[in-house]
Order: structure tokens, then C-alpha cells, then sequence
């Protein structure tokens, strides 16, 4: 279990990395979109072939398979975080819980 201040200096330490992280998951959103559309327009066939193809071009599925990584790494800091705040939720509790004898 980590120490309040090990909790609170992650959370510090992880401020930027998180909002890097979400940053990345919002670009390769919309990169996705650029590399189905370029793949789509390069593609023969009716506008339903087109698609289909388009959703299976490997530049496309590679674009697929960062945005997952980046989903991955942006839920994992965010589910991290979270864990640490409800740890420091409970320290303050309890804090406030002693301080009133209740504990």
C-alpha cells in the first residue's frame, strides 16, 4: 500500500502523462478517419466494396491497432488515478474520523 505522500506525488507525477495520454486517443481518432478515407478513395468498386475494403486496408487496421494501444495506456493511468484518489478520499476520512474521536 502506498504512503499519503507517495499517493500524492503520483498524482502530481501523473498530470501530464494522463493528459498526454488522452491527447494521443483524441489525434488517432481522427487519424483513424484520415487513413479510412484515404484508403477508401484509393479502393475499386461500388461505394459498399469500397468501404469494405477500406476497413480491412492494413494501413487502416494498423491505425485500429495504435488507437486501442492508446485507449489501453489512457484507461490504465485514468483507472490508476482513480485508485489514488479514493485512497486519499479514505485517508481523509479516517483523518477527519480521529480528529473527532470517532475512530
Amino acid at each position: 500500500m502506498k504512503t499519503m505522500d507517495e499517493c500524492v506525488e503520483f498524482l502530481c507525477a501523473s498530470d501530464i502523462p494522463y493528459a498526454e495520454a488522452k491527447a494521443k486517443v483524441k489525434y488517432l481518432d481522427k487519424k483513424l478517419k484520415v487513413v479510412k478515407a484515404q484508403a477508401f478513395l484509393s479502393a475499386d468498386g461500388t461505394m459498399a466494396e469500397k468501404d469494405a475494403k477500406s476497413r480491412v486496408d492494413q494501413s487502416y487496421q494498423d491505425a485500429v491497432e495504435e488507437y486501442k494501444d492508446a485507449v489501453l495506456d489512457m484507461e490504465t493511468l485514468g483507472v490508476e488515478r482513480e485508485t489514488i484518489n479514493i485512497r486519499v478520499e479514505i485517508w481523509r476520512t479516517r483523518s477527519a474520523n480521529s480528529r473527532k474521536g470517532n475512530i
